[in-house]
């Protein structure tokens, strides 16, 4: 059975679908599918030039797994251009980056979580370690509030 895939945090939505080489119509184009993460890996690498680990962090993914997504989307931008095929925007496996929370499992790892509607910024009545399991460690999960780790009602920075 293959690993579930790990949903990767997005913060770019492109204005356009579609490109294409001008002058030939749709129809007699072949179309190469870049999905949201690689449109995201792109951005965060080549236009923001950050380094791949802080641009994995961004995207909540391991380094590894942001090079494969860079290398997926900087071979299907390079042959469509030298090819002559459309580009698609469609898809992917992300959540969008204003829908997340990022928390701390006391292993120190981090790990984000989507917000549940109805939730807003102002209502931080945060339990100082919940009972929530870490789905990649098994331990419980500590929430984190603007820098400020809160366990057992004591503050560290």
């Amino acid at each position: 059975m293959a690993r579930p895939a790990i949903k990767k945090i997005v913060n770019t939505i492109p204005f356009y679908a579609y490109y294409k080489p001008q002058g030939i119509p749709m129809t007699n184009l072949e179309v190469e599918i870049l999905n949201m993460e690689e449109i995201e890996a792109l951005k965060l690498k080549d236009v923001e030039n950050l380094e791949q680990e802080e641009a994995a962090e961004k995207m909540g993914i391991s380094r590894s797994t942001f090079q494969r997504v860079i290398k997926s989307a900087r071979y299907k931008l390079v042959n469509s251009v030298i090819e002559g095929k459309a580009i698609k925007i469609e898809g992917g496996n992300y959540i969008p980056s204003e829908k997340l929370i990022q928390k701390q499992c006391l292993k120190g790892g981090h790990h984000y979580y989507v917000k549940k509607d109805g939730l807003n910024s102002e209502n931080k009545n945060f339990d100082s370690i919940s009972k929530i399991k870490c789905p990649e460690c098994g331990e419980r999960i500590i929430n984190f509030e603007k820098n400020q780790l809160k366990i057992k009602g004591k503050e560290k920075k």
